[in-house]
């Protein structure tokens, strides 16, 4: 279908373009679902499964992740940032104490569930840097000897299927920009692909150095009880443990930051000690400054999509609510952002929810303490969830209706120095 102008020979929209002897509509969508599901797969980086675990859960749960990663790849910019934040803190902090073989592979493989703790008194659990860290300077037991050679080689990442994802992922960036160069109009489809591209390309660079979809932990045999690891250490121990016996040393999650207890025993997660690490556990940064980082490049996120705030919509209806979409998904994710970052702040003493999974209590149970910070921030996170609805649409129904140019192919010899 084409609409012409009545003022002009030659059509300036058209509806579905075959592409036999042009870029076409099904070029366009094909080019984009490549990119966002050949990222989306290789992006995602899940935890050391526990050992009973049958095959099919594990997909399901990689499937679940993937389906996030898709839904928001800016989710996945934090969930990587703080795990990278912790596998750097481990490789510093067992450097500290002689364990120079301990590198940022060895910390991402310790907080991915990655060793096994088996006391005698105790059933097997999962243990990371900070729970390794202590028993191995209490000198409990030795550090896993394991090479980062070989951690790697438990890992199934397939270089070459990486390198693929970020080449599309990349060539629809460069492809983007030599769009706008040319004057040639850009789908909503394709700047919402680069938008997810470069959350992305930040997940994968964090994520680098993470064991991907390793199946079996590293057993540790350790003679001391784990009785008496807890007798040792005091009244630091002596509370009764949420996750596993290490929590007094390990306890996931920011300070005051803890699962809402409808979750804290969800997606098989039943067993006490825990047999494998949640895919969302997360570790206290240092300082404000990484997650003040990661609001901003979460935020882009959602600058990139008012890049087509002049793009060439079917309707003025369609421009209107592309526009208030990604304006409400940027202002969203960038203060967001920035009070999540806050609580780390001893002065922040509210309420707070992430995602409705995670909460953040204050010491002082007043209906202001509560609902102050908490109950804007619910709002938020659903006018949000409403704006991304609102954008996923507008992505395949902009394509009803687009400018002529938009299915003309870069002319990629006109880069070229003559």
């Amino acid at each position: 279908m084409q609409i012409t102008d009545s003022n002009a020979t030659a059509p300036v929209k058209y509806g579905w373009v075959d592409q036999p002897s042009q870029r076409g509509t099904f070029d366009i969508i094909w080019a984009c679902l490549l990119v966002l599901i050949s990222s989306t797969w290789t992006v995602v980086h899940i935890n050391v499964p526990g050992n009973d675990e049958s095959f099919w859960n594990i997909q399901v749960r990689r499937f679940r992740w993937a389906f996030y990663a898709l839904l928001a790849p800016e989710m996945l910019v934090i969930v990587s940032g703080l795990q990278y934040l912790s596998a750097k803190e481990g490789r510093e902090i067992m450097n500290g104490i002689g364990i120079t073989h301990w590198t940022i592979v060895h910390g991402h493989f310790a907080d991915s569930g990655g060793f096994l703790l088996c006391p005698p008194d105790v059933p097997p659990f999962p243990v990371n840097n900070r729970g390794l860290h202590y028993l191995v300077k209490k000198k409990y037991l030795e550090a896993p000897a394991i090479s980062r050679n070989e951690i790697r080689d438990r890992s199934k990442a397939d270089v070459f299927v990486k390198l693929f994802a970020c080449i599309q992922g990349f060539y629809m960036i460069v492809q983007c920009i030599a769009r706008r160069i040319q004057n040639l109009e850009i789908s909503c489809l394709e700047l919402s692909t680069v938008a997810f591209a470069v959350c992305t390309a930040v997940s994968y660079s964090l994520w680098m150095n993470k064991p991907l979809s390793v199946e079996v932990a590293v057993p540790i045999e350790m003679t001391i009880t784990m009785a008496q690891v807890l007798s040792e250490a005091g009244p630091a121990a002596s509370v009764l443990y949420e996750d596993t016996p290490m929590d007094f040393v390990e306890q996931p999650g920011w300070r005051a930051w803890r699962r809402r207890r409808r979750f804290a025993h969800a997606s098989g997660l039943s067993k006490r000690p825990l047999e494998r690490f949640p895919n969302d556990y997360g570790f206290e940064p240092a300082s404000v400054k990484p997650p003040l980082l990661m609001s901003l490049v979460m935020s882009l996120y959602g600058a990139i999509h008012i890049l087509g705030w002049n793009f060439s919509f079917p309707t003025r209806i369609d421009m209107q609510i592309w526009r208030i979409a990604s304006i409400t998904s940027f202002v969203n994710l960038f203060f967001s952002g920035l009070v999540e970052a806050l609580t780390l702040k001893p002065w922040f003493n509210f309420d707070m929810t992430v995602l409705g999974v995670w909460e953040h209590k204050s010491s002082k149970r007043t209906f202001w303490r509560r609902w102050a910070m908490d109950g804007p921030a619910t709002l938020a996170a659903m006018v949000y969830f409403a704006a991304r609805l609102m954008l996923i649409g507008e992505m395949f129904a902009s394509l009803r209706l687009m400018d002529s140019t938009a299915y003309e192919t870069v002319n990629w010899t006109n880069f070229i120095p003559h």
